[in-house]
């Protein structure tokens, strides 16, 4: 589900258990820190967990080329699983973003797969086993896509990232406004993005 006014290439990436992967961090702003800070993503209802991405609308992320990347690391081991993310079907979902589209951009938001979701309830189980024998652990996020061209590039193309980890929450942004040309050079070209199926 979008929201707009009217060679595979990964394009974004981003921690959610750290202020973001992308080099641009002071892009964040301070009230999403706190937020972020405050999330306890171990004990977040997985199946309420929202992913939204603003691009230029000469962008869109390819179909199926969203994922979710978990991993849990307990002393020197760590599992990681990769879970392919689905487009909301929910334009209701995307209410609370209607003020963050801007001129020629488009917003998409994502979700985990409910068949996915027993492999991640599986994960913290794991998470709390190691927990009640006194082991350390962590469990960490991370999110990428990979776009595809639909329509010419802006000269700076921006990208803004947006997180919701409870249901009847809000969006809100991780990272603002990277200009992905300067922070991916070369990457962020029409020869390098294909054009979307």
């Amino acid at each position: 589900m979008s929201l707009q006014p009217h060679s595979r290439r990964p394009l974004f990436a981003i921690a959610l258990t750290a202020l973001a992967s992308l080099p641009a961090c002071s892009s964040m702003p301070v009230s999403s820190m706190v937020k972020l800070a405050r999330t306890d993503f171990a004990a977040a209802d997985p199946a309420a967990l929202r992913i939204a991405v603003r691009l230029p609308q000469g962008l869109r992320p390819r179909p199926r080329g969203v994922s979710l990347k978990i991993a849990v690391a307990v002393d020197e081991t760590k599992q990681e699983q990769t879970l392919v993310l689905t487009e909301l079907d929910d334009p209701a979902e995307l209410l609370s973003l209607s003020g963050e589209l801007t001129r020629n951009t488009a917003i998409y938001a994502f979700r985990i797969d409910p068949v996915d979701l027993p492999q991640i309830a599986a994960l913290r189980e794991q998470m709390a086993a190691h927990k009640a024998r006194g082991k350390r652990g962590s469990l960490s996020l991370g999110v990428g896509a990979e776009a595809c061209r639909i329509g010419p590039l802006p000269a700076s193309p921006l990208l803004t990232t947006y997180l919701k980890t409870e249901r009847g929450g809000d969006f809100y942004p991780l990272v603002r406004d990277v200009d992905l040309r300067k922070e991916l050079p070369g990457a962020v070209t029409p020869e390098r993005i294909p054009p979307c199926p």
